[in-house]
């Protein structure tokens, strides 16, 4: 009876772990399309990304799309650079740092400048461009030495009260590559009892990724002034997103009975997906002043999104050899709707030696929604009310200033901060333990940078650098939180010309 009774409970506890761990994929969907960060022109990261309030440069399209109105000439150019994503982590006692170099496309585009026949509205500028709302690359290596703790022991009470030959039905990503690889197996005299093969061993877990691709849009927009003082701008665009990522979770065995040696699973993320939005703003400067106030709207983006998901299992024993296993390919297709976003500007033009602009932006987060015909019903809404519960108001401020070295050359700073956008996660009895939904923390970034312009071209180089929190779970009832920080770092280049 006592042992019937732990069976059950232990039943319980998987069923609330799998909800659990369904809706937080969902979660971590919604936040991976919902924080955007944009990289722009070599000027407006060197200014933090401050740019609701200052225009006149193709890095601005995102903020405000006023900004275009403020432009007295034509503009084309193109941003490239090089980036490394990567984390600094800590489990168990141990510490890793690690990143990935890849190279980046940033800003591309051009805006073309006409007269307009109104003595109130001179003139107008039309504008397309490409923007990179979100650099995916990371490679991230978590590891550390577990004594007594292992994902097999996950596995069998996975499996516990389901019999072997349905464990395809039932968990054909995790328990039924377990039982085939023999990382659990049913105890004598039954077939829906497991035991784990690691127990009391102590094991050596790592947790690798790498992933790359990235989230970007198209725009075009149109942006014009009235009697040099009221600056209005309207912008339509395509958000289209690409990634692929690969977690390699591995367990070697340090010392123990088991004769299992080691074992390794490999899952793989493919997402592709786009959508839509729509952003106004304007831009105040009343005559001959110094000062421009800026805001502007930015919709929610609605993201059709498919998602492909695969795992295979091994596993190598001592004197038994290896045994493997895949699961079968998973295809989903699910919608995200994105947060809506305000933003205010600043900006202030110290003659001709400097200009400083400020910025601060909201938008909440727990108003993103998730909907799809390929979930149970009940399943789309547990993610739901995640979103509504777990999910926060986001502030953000940025600034940055300007400084002419001389008429052609310019120096910048800037940097800028954002609040969490998600309260710490719950384990699978509620009780919060520590992990956080990927990316949703307080988040820093700063930049350097300096620019040659004269009257018909222009070339510039920033550094930026941004990083959050992180702290996780490597498997999904995993005792420890690994802690940790990730970070992207950046160096844009470009070059432009005016006409």
């Amino acid at each position: 009876m006592i042992a019937m009774k732990m069976i059950r409970r232990g039943w319980m506890v998987l069923l609330l772990a799998c909800t659990h761990w369904a809706t937080g994929q969902g979660l971590t969907d919604v936040m991976r399309y919902s924080r955007q960060d944009p990289l722009g022109t070599a000027r407006s990261m060197g200014m933090g990304g401050a740019m609701t309030g200052l225009g006149a440069d193709l890095g601005a399209i995102w903020s405000n799309p006023a900004g275009l109105g403020l432009y007295r000439s034509s503009d084309i150019a193109f941003t490239l650079g090089v980036g490394a994503g990567g984390a600094s982590t800590k489990y168990l006692g141990n510490s890793q740092v690690s990143a990935e170099p890849h190279l980046i496309a940033g800003q591309l585009g051009v805006a073309l400048t006409m007269p307009m026949a109104h003595s109130d509205w001179k003139r107008g500028t039309f504008a397309v461009g490409y923007t990179p709302l979100q650099d995916f690359h990371q490679r991230a290596v978590w590891t550390g030495e577990s004594d007594g703790n292992s994902i097999t022991q996950q596995f069998a009470q996975q499996a516990q009260g389901t019999g072997f030959d349905s464990l395809w039905y039932y968990h054909p990503f995790d328990a039924e590559l377990a039982w085939y690889t023999y990382m659990i197996d049913t105890v004598p005299g039954a077939t829906d009892l497991y035991a784990p093969a690691y127990t009391t061993d102590q094991v050596r877990q790592e947790l690798r990724r790498d992933r790359t691709g990235r989230m970007g849009e198209t725009t075009i927009a149109f942006g014009t002034c009235y009697r040099e003082q009221l600056h209005l701008g309207l912008s339509v665009g395509i958000v289209s997103a690409e990634m692929e990522q690969v977690d390699v979770y591995q367990e070697t065995k340090v010392l123990g009975p088991s004769t299992l040696q080691d074992l390794t699973l490999n899952d793989r993320l493919e997402i592709s997906g786009s959508g839509g939005y729509w952003s106004f703003g304007a831009i105040l400067q009343p005559n001959n002043s110094p000062v421009r106030l800026g805001w502007s709207y930015r919709s929610g983006t609605v993201l059709t999104v498919d998602d492909f998901y695969q795992v295979d299992a091994t596993a190598n024993f001592s004197g038994d050899g290896g045994f493997e296993a895949a699961s079968p390919s998973s295809y989903v297709r699910y919608k995200v709707r994105t947060p809506r976003r305000h933003q205010l500007g600043l900006s202030w033009t110290l003659g001709k030696a400097a200009v400083l602009s400020l910025d601060y932006g909201r938008s909440d987060f727990a108003s993103a929604e998730f909907t799809s015909n390929d979930f149970f019903d009940d399943d789309v809404d547990a993610i739901q009310r995640r979103i509504d519960t777990t999910f926060r108001v986001e502030q953000l401020f940025r600034g940055g200033m300007e400084f002419r070295i001389d008429e052609d050359w310019r120096f910048r700073l800037g940097g800028g901060w954002r609040s969490a956008t998600a309260d710490p996660l719950e384990d699978a009895l509620g009780v919060v333990d520590g992990s956080l939904l990927e990316n949703s923390q307080g988040a820093l970034h700063w930049a350097i940078g300096g620019e040659y312009r004269d009257d018909s071209w222009y070339a510039g180089a920033t550094y930026r650098h941004a990083s959050t929190d992180d702290a996780r779970r490597l498997y999904g009832l995993g005792p420890e939180v690994a802690t940790g920080r990730a970070g992207l770092g950046l160096l844009m280049l470009t070059i432009g010309a005016r006409y």
